[in-house]
């Protein structure tokens, strides 16, 4: 797998973590304690994960592959 590969699905999975943020956001949805409580345990913490590899990944892969 290369590196443009893995970054192009990577953010490819965080945009699409973030239009079901945002989707939750303007709809309905919001009112129902089911669909909050995935929100604020599943998807807001992935996307906040996704979110900081994307930005310092490099930085983290390069310190642990030392290892």
């Amino acid at each position: 797998m290369s590196r443009l590969w893995r970054r192009s699905t990577h953010r490819l999975a965080h945009l699409v973590l973030a239009v079901a943020l945002g989707a939750f956001v303007y709809s309905p949805l919001r009112t129902d304690p089911t669909a909050v409580l995935a929100v604020q345990v599943g998807l807001f913490p992935l996307l906040a994960l996704s979110g900081l590899l994307l930005w310092k990944g490099a930085a983290l892969r390069r310190r642990f592959r030392g290892r």
